[in-house]
């Protein structure tokens, strides 16, 4: 039995530890931005010029591009009644392309996130259902996205509508171009396991055992479902900056298209965005983008 003395002390420490958790180790809140807001649009344009100084095209010259195939992530979600199997890049994304194609093969059939089986990996699914290596009899399925919208979606929901540290670049979206160029060389030179943000804008081609598995897979676009080496896929993915004036447009649509402007209208911007995706355009087959410079000088004078 401890001496009273002793059991004060251990309540003292028990105490001070709580107060430590309760005042340093808060979890963080992130408040989300107020994005109708005309000076938050305005500091992105001034932070972002779609307009750069001489020289600066040059600046990701010794740069180079991120080798392709490291391995982040190899799950699986299927529905075994149509032998049906998608790469979980994400896992939406994943559960809306396997329901959207059984809708058509039967609308009275249930599908959601419960009605799917999900795989840690291609072994993991020949194990369950008894398939060869080849998966015969079984559609693999890859839903790739467009690299610049996929990194726009991300960086919208990440760093725009929620006020994170996002390396602390402050809505700079080169910034946060160079640093996820850091991260992903990281992720691929010394093998680090990813976690949920990481996942979001890791190269795609990083998924599904995507460099064995790369002839077996039938590729569709999550957005379109439709082959995107088609000219007008990769013309209709360049907007112009006259769209940021419509009216319909939401203010999280218009600072979207903004940033997806900027980086095609930014040769510095553009080449390292090139850089960090470039086997993604490779491995899935896409178009890779072309620089598209921005004509509307003052086109601040029509946001609002």
């Amino acid at each position: 039995m401890w001496s009273p003395s002793t059991q004060r002390l251990i309540i003292f420490i028990i105490i001070i530890i709580i107060l430590i958790r309760i005042f340093f180790f808060q979890p963080e809140t992130i408040e989300q931005r107020d994005l109708e807001k005309t000076d938050i649009f305005n500091f992105i344009v001034d932070t972002n010029s779609l307009w750069f100084d001489e020289g600066e095209e040059k600046r990701y010259d010794l740069y180079t591009n991120i080798p392709a195939y490291a391995q982040v992530s190899n799950k699986l979600a299927a529905i075994p009644k149509s032998k049906t199997a998608i790469c979980e890049t994400d896992p939406f994304i994943a559960q809306q392309v396997l329901c959207s194609l059984q809708e058509k093969i039967d609308d009275e059939a249930p599908c959601d996130s419960d009605s799917l089986q999900y795989y840690s990996d291609f072994e993991d699914l020949q194990r369950e259902k008894e398939l060869d290596k080849n998966l015969t009899g079984w559609k693999v399925l890859f839903a790739r996205r467009d690299p610049i919208e996929r990194f726009v979606d991300h960086y919208m929901d990440t760093c725009v509508r929620e006020d994170r540290e996002c390396y602390k670049c402050r809505l700079d979206l080169r910034c946060y171009l160079n640093n996820i160029y850091a991260d992903i060389v990281q992720i691929y030179t010394k093998n680090r396991t990813i976690n949920e943000d990481q996942a979001k804008f890791v190269p795609q081609n990083y998924f599904c055992q995507m460099e064995t598995m790369n002839q077996r897979y039938q590729f569709v676009d999550y957005s379109l479902f439709a082959n995107p080496t088609n000219p007008a896929y990769a013309e209709a993915k360049r907007p112009d900056v006259e769209e940021l004036f419509a009216d319909s447009l939401s203010s999280y649509e218009k600072i979207s298209k903004f940033y997806t402007s900027f980086i095609y209208a930014r040769p510095d911007v553009l080449d390292l965005f090139v850089k960090t995706y470039y086997w993604d355009y490779m491995v899935l087959k896409m178009p890779l983008p072309e620089l598209k410079v921005a004509e509307v000088r003052d086109y601040k004078e029509g946001w609002y």
